[in-house]
């Protein structure tokens, strides 16, 4: 059976994500090695800087104890600091994060060694590189560096939102706007949107991303004087599939040049790829008052996002329906299970910056959950993902499922008796046609007197690690990155 990747990445400070392919996440060398990472840093002269953190990562769910997190910013003497409450200068220009216990999941843990970087009183534009690292009891120091900048300050005005009313299939457009307040200049500014799979876009210029016919990113390769107003205007259709009643919508965040580099060198770091170019021509951003005719950051990033938001008309439902698994085997065996859900249609399940459901997964007494899917971690431990052992699962299948798609998540099951016994899959959090089949079986040992669910038919979407990219995009908050979700999918 032929199997092809699509990885989708949602990215967002606030709500705003961008979505684009996905190649595998950075291998780790040994199954506890612990990695550190932090994004490049961009800083305005006289801002009270920008919030980022170092991320650990693990290859296997471990408890690491007596933690401590550095950031060495020797080689950025004059010109940028960090600070953080809660932390402690261990030197002059070393700043440490103290935890007790740190537990890691299979997903990147970011959020906990949160710091602000900034320029000092008096600094100029320059850059350097920031050490991150990290130590814990009976483990070896790791390390990594980050690059912080320290540009000019400018402020890009995002224009006010827009809210419409459309049927699914029908035409709309996005109306840009932004300011450039201040005095200076803006140079090559750049422009992210939320995936929103709902949102079509009708024409694909030559200067933005797509990730098939969704619209990622674009940017404009000119300078922008201060005191004006510049549009532009997208063109999109509400997609044929777009459930109805309800709400869909999309933020649009403008960075500068060097906030999006920072972005845009994360991702190649991590092996992400940006999209696809479009050939409909090239998307200008038009003058509408002019009044006065390097490294920059923004001032002010508050207000660099607009947001259009379409009430979608009519009824297009969606039946989401749980499917279980019936497993077989002599005690001691370790077999496998794939349990899940199917999106019967005939609309998409979307839930931007969430899961289009929760699946509860219940194991069978007399079992053993002896390996469990990353996305997937005991109700009693939200944060241990992918741990073995627990007797009852929350599982994330991320914000999108199209109809006619299969969720799957993969348990490994040790039987420790031979009695015959019942565990289940149950959705909640979903709103959809049928509730009747939100519940499913998983037999062990039982005689078979109707086919299991065939997860083979339809297109399958299994081993997801939404928590390994949800983290990774909780890292990148600052430059406008909030969550990532990758969709492996396997073609019937």
């Amino acid at each position: 059976m032929r199997r092809c990747v699509i990885r989708q990445l949602a990215a967002g400070c606030g709500a705003v994500l961008a979505a684009v392919l996905l190649a595998a996440p950075p291998a780790l060398a040994a199954p506890e090695d612990i990695a550190i990472n932090m994004r490049d840093v961009t800083v305005a002269v006289g801002h009270p800087g920008v919030v980022a953190g170092a991320t650990l990562i693990s290859a296997s769910p471990v408890a690491l104890d007596d933690v401590v997190v550095t950031y060495d910013f020797s080689a950025l003497v004059g010109v940028a600091e960090v600070v953080a409450p809660g932390c402690a200068l261990v030197d002059t220009t070393i700043l440490g994060c103290a935890r007790d216990e740190v537990r890691l999941g299979s997903a990147p843990l970011p959020g906990q060694f949160d710091v602000v970087v900034r320029a000092v009183d008096g600094a100029k534009v320059g850059e350097g590189p920031l050490q991150v690292g990290v130590s814990a009891a009976g483990r070896r120091p790791v390390f990594s560096n980050s690059w912080v900048r320290v540009g000019a300050g400018v402020d890009l005005v995002a224009g006010p939102g827009t809210e419409l009313t459309r049927r699914p299939g029908e035409a709309f457009t996005f109306p840009l706007r932004v300011d450039v307040a201040g005095t200076t200049a803006v140079e090559k500014p750049n422009i992210y949107f939320t995936e929103v799979y709902a949102f079509r876009a009708t024409r694909k210029f030559s200067n933005c991303l797509y990730v098939e016919d969704r619209i990622r990113n674009c940017w404009f390769d000119a300078t922008f004087p201060p005191g004006a107003g510049y549009t532009a205007v997208l063109p999109f259709a509400l997609g044929t599939d777009t459930a109805a009643p309800g709400t869909k919508s999309v933020e649009a965040l403008w960075l500068t040049a060097a906030e999006a580099e920072d972005y845009e060198t994360f991702l190649t770091g991590h092996g992400y790829n940006g999209g696809e170019l479009g050939t409909d021509g090239e998307l200008t951003l038009v003058p509408e008052l002019t009044l006065r005719a390097a490294t920059q950051a923004d001032t002010v990033p508050a207000n660099n996002r607009s947001t259009l938001s379409v009430a979608v008309t009519g009824q297009n439902g969606l039946d989401l329906a749980a499917s279980g698994a019936a497993v077989h085997g002599a005690v001691g065996a370790r077999v496998p299970a794939l349990v899940g859900f199917r999106n019967h249609g005939p609309a998409a399940a979307e839930h931007l910056g969430g899961d289009v459901a929760t699946v509860e997964v219940t194991i069978p007494p007399g079992t053993t959950a002896t390996a469990v899917s990353p996305e997937c971690a005991p109700l009693t431990d939200p944060a241990a993902d992918g741990a073995p052992g627990a007797p009852a699962y929350r599982c994330r299948p991320g914000p999108l499922v199209r109809a006619d798609f299969i969720v799957e998540f993969t348990f490994e099951l040790r039987i420790d008796r031979a009695q015959p016994a019942d565990g289940g899959v149950r959705l909640t959090g979903t709103e959809d046609l049928d509730a009747t089949n939100d519940q499913a079986a998983i037999t062990v040992n039982r005689a078979i007197t109707t086919p299991p669910p065939a997860a083979a038919r339809g297109l399958p979407i299994t081993g997801a690690p939404a928590g390994l990219l949800a983290g990774l995009g909780t890292i990148m908050i600052v430059v406008g990155a909030c969550a990532v979700v990758l969709a492996r999918t396997r073609a019937g």
